[in-house]
């Protein structure tokens, strides 16, 4: 049986899930794979910081190790990371010595709605990107003419 639908949750009841996309399908496989295919094997730290805002998040993801930072509401950030067990310590350091007020925090695992939004996202750069280098590469050739 196929169900098809925009409730991401429902993929949950679901044996395998598809992703498509402009008729394209970008990934195909059990929905706890493809979570878990995300960085840290979808785990991730859902942070609370008082005052959020992007110069906060782009002073955030100055910590090396993240992969993926998600802005969720409108004072909390998801991160997924490198080698996570190891580094959620080293984030939480960081985070105190640069002053940010945290009020709330918690691990948990990704939900396929973040898989899917995370994956969405890395397609539409991959468009952005190969855009970008064919008008460069137009612009190139026209400018050998």
């Amino acid at each position: 049986m196929f169900i098809i639908t925009h409730d991401l949750e429902a993929a949950l009841i679901c044996d395998k899930a598809a992703i498509l996309r402009e008729g394209k399908m970008l990934s195909f496989d059990s929905p706890k794979k493809l979570i878990c295919s995300l960085p840290s094997n979808g785990m991730l730290v859902r942070i609370t910081i008082d005052n959020l805002n992007q110069q906060a998040i782009n002073k955030i993801q100055g910590f090396s190790p993240i992969r993926e930072i998600l802005r969720v509401g409108n004072e909390v950030v998801e991160i997924m990371m490198d080698n996570f067990e190891v580094n959620l310590p080293k984030l939480i350091q960081f985070i105190i010595k640069e002053g940010f007020n945290v009020t709330a925090m918690s691990r948990d695992v990704a939900t396929f709605r973040r898989y899917f939004q995370i994956r969405i996202k890395e397609e539409e750069q991959k468009e952005k990107d190969h855009n970008s280098l064919t008008v460069e590469n137009e612009g190139g050739n026209n400018e050998k003419t």
